[in-house]
């Protein structure tokens, strides 16, 4: 609902992508690497920005365009960054799990806000570690890196997408967002209660582009069915705001609200198993995980393929997931993660 300029409940889940960023030797290029089966290198000039729409790096681009536009880049300086596997970052900082990309899990959005921030301090003076923390640990830095991210993909790559996967990948944590303005306005979320979530993937591809162009346009004419989903979706997660707001929220009564949820995606948008744009294989594994136990389960992201996300209790999670993986999906066991950006300092 984020795109619709409503609200919305994100969880973040500690799987993440990895970015390294440093000067480089090239006064006003901004070098990027990265891994197969992705593009392996673009270079955009500062001086003159041009982006290939077809290139799996065109969100870096987009991003340092909209740095450009705000004025919190200087064209002069250059650049190095290196997005690098898990496996590779995990022999520094410990056990990491990778986000899988074009599963409905925002690895857009990550990719965005991680290319804002890592631009933004290596820009700065790469000794100063302390204002390299400093500036992950202030709300309207991350406020900042979210909205750059959103801009580069909505207004400079032109991209149908909202705020929410922007602001909960620098934010992290459970949040309420309301994206009725630019930028939106965030409110954490914070029960004291272990929230365990059992990551479905239905191992198909999805064209979130254009299933966003679908619903955009499906909202622009206020079809009367997709109009009546979008409202009991608002209900539900006004309903979700307050349960989640308490300090021990009842799961049931989440589970339920997620199972609500689902309804309207499936049978009013038509996003789900169904989705006339990408049919897929999601209302298989959301059945599955609520037979193995599940309290709830909804598709992620925009539907059409990729992920559904299903809530279980502690005792019922190695249930689950075996279930999905016996109706032929792959099975992440997550958690809430604390945080969404975060930053490590190594020396060259």
């Amino acid at each position: 609902m984020d795109w619709c300029r409503y609200y919305v409940i994100p969880a973040a889940v500690d799987m993440r992508s990895f970015l390294e960023a440093a000067p480089g030797d090239r006064p006003g290029v901004v070098e990027v690497y990265s891994y197969p089966p992705f593009d392996t290198y673009a270079e955009y000039q500062l001086g003159d920005l041009r982006i290939d729409s077809g290139s799996n790096l065109r969100y870096v681009g987009g991003v340092l365009k909209a740095m450009l536009k705000e004025g919190c880049l200087d064209r002069r300086g250059g650049l190095r960054l290196r997005f690098v596997r898990a496996g590779e970052v995990s022999g520094l900082t410990g056990s990491l799990v990778e986000l899988p990309v074009k599963k409905g899990l925002s690895s857009s959005a990550a990719i965005s806000v991680a290319t804002a921030s890592a631009v933004d301090i290596a820009s700065m003076n790469p000794g100063d570690e302390a204002h390299a923390r400093s500036r992950l640990e202030d709300e309207e830095n991350l406020t900042r890196y979210a909205s750059l991210a959103y801009i580069g993909e909505n207004k400079v790559l032109g991209i149908n997408c909202g705020q929410m996967d922007q602001f909960a990948s620098a934010y992290g944590g459970l949040l309420f967002i309301d994206c009725r303005s630019e930028p939106a306005k965030v409110e954490r979320l914070s029960p004291q209660a272990e929230i365990p979530l059992v990551v479905g993937d239905t191992k198909q591809s999805k064209d979130t582009p254009r299933i966003l162009a679908w619903l955009g346009e499906r909202f622009r004419r206020r079809e009367q069915e997709f109009m009546e989903g979008v409202k009991g979706i608002v209900e539900v997660v006004m309903e979700a705001r307050g349960e989640l707001g308490r300090p021990k929220p009842d799961l049931y009564r989440v589970g339920e609200l997620m199972n609500l949820n689902q309804h309207y995606l499936a049978k009013y948008l038509r996003v789900s198993g169904g989705c006339p744009i990408s049919p897929s294989r999601l209302d298989v594994l959301i059945e599955a995980a609520l037979d193995a136990g599940a309290l709830g389960a909804k598709l992620s992201g925009s539907g059409g393929g990729g992920c559904m996300v299903a809530l279980c209790l502690p005792e019922d999670v190695d249930r689950v997931s075996r279930a999905i993986r016996a109706r032929g999906g792959e099975a992440y066991v997550t958690r809430v993660a604390g945080k969404g950006l975060r930053l490590e300092l190594f020396e060259a």
